[in-house]
C-alpha cells in the first residue's frame, strides 16, 4: 500500500476524532466549549502517541519527530500522484457541501424543513475534511493553527457567512498562508531551515485567541454575515 496506505490510515483517524467531536457536540451548544473539548482530544492522542514513542525503536522515533516538525519539502513528485487525487476529491467533497451548510446555520429544524438530509450532509462534509486532513497530515506532518486561523480570517475579511463564498476563499487563503509560512521558515542566509509548526503557530495562535476573546464576549464569527 505504502503512501496510500498511511493517506487511508490518516484519514480514517482524523474522520474517527471529528465524528466523536460531532458526537460530543450534541450536548454542548457553546462553540468556545467545543474548542476546548477538540484540544483535549488533541492532548489525549498526543499522550497515547508519546507512549507508543517510548517502546518505538530510536530510528523510527526520531523520524515521527522531525514529521511532527511539520515540512512541504519533504513530499516528492511521486508523493504527488496519491497526494493529489486525494485532496482534489476532499476539495470536490466540500464544495459540494456549501449550500448545505449554508442551510445549516438556520438550525437543523429549519434545514429539514428545506427538504436537506442533515445527516447525509453532515457526512459528506466529514468524508471531505478527512480526506484533506488526512492526506496533508500524512504527507506534510501535522501543521498547526492553519486549519482553525484561516476560516476565521476568511469569514472577517468577506464579512460573510456564506459558504459558496467561504470555501473557495478559504482554500485559496489556506495556500497562500501556507506558502508564505514555508518561505519563512527558510531565512536567507542560514543553512538551518526552522521548524513549519513554529512559523505556522506564531500567526494561527493569535487569531485563535482573538476568536476566543470575541466568543466571550458574544460577538460570534456567523454574526458577520448571513447567506443571501
Amino acid at each position: 500500500m505504502g503512501r496510500l496506505g498511511v493517506v487511508l490510515a490518516a484519514s480514517l483517524g482524523a474522520g474517527c476524532v471529528l465524528a466523536l467531536v460531532l458526537l460530543l457536540s450534541r450536548w454542548v451548544r457553546s462553540a468556545v466549549t467545543l474548542l476546548v473539548i477538540g484540544v483535549m482530544i488533541g492532548s489525549a492522542a498526543t499522550a497515547a502517541v508519546s507512549v507508543m514513542l517510548v517502546y518505538a525503536q530510536p530510528e523510527r522515533a526520531q523520524q515521527f519527530v522531525m514529521w511532527g516538525l511539520g515540512s512541504f519539502s519533504a513530499t516528492t513528485w511521486p508523493d504527488l500522484k496519491v497526494m493529489l487525487p486525494v485532496i482534489g476529491a476532499g476539495l470536490l467533497a466540500a464544495l459540494l457541501t456549501a449550500k448545505r451548510l449554508n442551510a445549516l446555520l438556520l438550525g437543523e429544524d429549519y434545514a429539514r424543513t428545506m427538504g436537506l438530509n442533515v445527516r447525509r450532509s453532515r457526512d459528506l462534509a466529514l468524508l471531505g475534511t478527512s480526506l484533506l486532513a488526512g492526506a496533508a497530515t500524512a504527507f506534510c506532518g501535522p501543521v498547526a493553527f492553519l486549519g482553525l486561523a484561516v476560516p476565521h480570517l476568511t469569514r472577517v475579511a468577506l464579512g460573510t457567512s456564506d459558504h459558496r463564498a467561504l470555501i473557495p476563499a478559504s482554500m485559496l487563503a489556506g495556500a497562500f498562508l501556507a506558502l508564505a509560512c514555508a518561505l519563512l521558515s527558510q531565512p536567507p542566509g542560514m543553512d538551518s531551515v526552522l521548524p513549519l509548526n513554529a512559523i505556522t503557530s506564531l500567526f494561527g495562535a493569535p487569531v485563535v485567541i482573538a476568536f476566543l476573546i470575541r466568543s466571550r464576549r458574544g460577538i460570534h464569527p456567523r454574526s458577520a454575515g448571513r447567506p443571501r
